[in-house]
């Protein structure tokens, strides 16, 4: 059965759950429902059916109140969707466990593809894995480091993603507002996971209660999921398209290059490079406490995502240095403040 959670974040990954209980979020759907009136105009009581309400309805007075009309009308739903609002407009959760979500969309496009997508979840989600695999595969031509394309599914999931290879995080995308998650994450993949599984999915909940979904690659390398909330099915599809993305990559990485395979003598060892020239060194600090993404680094050096991209593939090449790894951009952050103490 889809469950609450599955709708939310299928539908509009948005919305703002600004008050019930998180557990409640795994009640199954049958039906939605959609009311523009109070009562005595409310729909008809069903079982196991999410509710769409607009938001005017309850602007400007307590969510213990509306919830107190539907129960005099004995309207009973597993979860209300506020549509129209913004959840800053709910400054004091009700004090029930029933789920309420608060959307920007319109209560009319709400209801339509949360019934849409009940009617037929296999589909949806084969669409929604069939595009994220097509844009995933897009990024990783124009830039083949796995991090690109993990921040890419951060963003389209609004979850946080990590990227382990060879006993190393390669890769940390805290979703949006999620850096202390992403503090937690790591801490947590350090102490407790050390690298990754010997299956290849699994789902855990940590005592500190952070959500952890797992896929892995190939030995020794694996892609993370991470969330303070329960995962959907949606999330399963796309930790799914990441990891063939990903597989690709890391296989294209470990191969020889063609110039490798002619050279008959062993490349020489990595020497110290000069220091970039002032353009690079911008481009990896802005790159570096733009958290790895490329367009508000461009915004912030007022250039060409490109020419971004552009720089620190020279960089790479040259130094071996990414701010887009955690390692180096910690680096970069602590070299620059260094000269700023100077």
């Amino acid at each position: 059965m889809t469950s609450v959670i599955d709708l939310w974040r299928a539908v509009d990954a948005e919305a703002r759950l600004v008050s019930g209980s998180v557990g409640a979020m795994t009640q199954p759907v049958r039906g939605i429902l959609r009311t523009r009136a109070m009562a005595p105009h409310l729909p008809p009581r069903g079982d196991g059916e999410l509710l769409v309400v607009d938001a005017a309805l309850v602007a400007g007075r307590p969510l213990d109140e509306f919830l107190a009309t539907l129960n005099a009308a004995g309207l009973a739903p597993v979860a209300l969707f506020l549509a129209g609002g913004h959840a800053a407009s709910y400054p004091e959760p009700a004090g029930d466990e029933l789920p309420i979500l608060a959307s920007t969309r319109t209560a009319s496009y709400l209801s339509e593809a949360l019934g849409a997508y009940l009617g037929d979840e296999q589909a949806h989600l084969a669409q929604f894995g069939a595009a994220l695999r097509l844009v995933a595969a897009e990024a990783a031509l124009a830039d083949p480091d796995p991090a690109t394309v993990a921040g890419l599914v951060a963003a389209r999931l609004r979850r946080g993603v990590a990227i382990v290879a060879d006993g190393e995080l390669r890769s940390l995308h805290p979703r949006l507002a999620g850096r202390a998650l992403a503090a937690r994450f790591a801490a947590t993949q350090a102490r407790l996971l050390g690298g990754t599984s010997t299956r290849s999915a699994s789902t855990r909940r940590t005592r500190d209660g952070l959500w952890l979904m797992e896929r892995r690659v190939r030995p020794g390398a694996a892609v993370w999921l991470f969330d303070d909330m329960p995962f959907a099915r949606v999330d399963e599809v796309a930790l799914e398209a990441l990891g063939i993305t990903l597989r690709a990559l890391l296989r294209r990485g470990s191969e020889p290059s063609p110039r490798a395979r002619i050279s008959a003598r062993p490349p020489d060892p990595p020497t110290p490079a000069a220091a970039p020239s002032e353009r690079f060194a911008e481009t990896l600090l802005a790159v570096a406490r733009a958290n790895g993404r490329i367009a508000p680094a461009a915004r912030a050096l007022g250039v060409h995502r490109n020419t971004v991209l552009y720089r620190l593939r020279a960089v790479r090449a040259d130094r071996g240095i990414d701010p887009r790894r955690p390692g180096d951009a910690l680096r970069i952050l602590a070299d620059a403040e260094g000269a700023e103490g100077r």
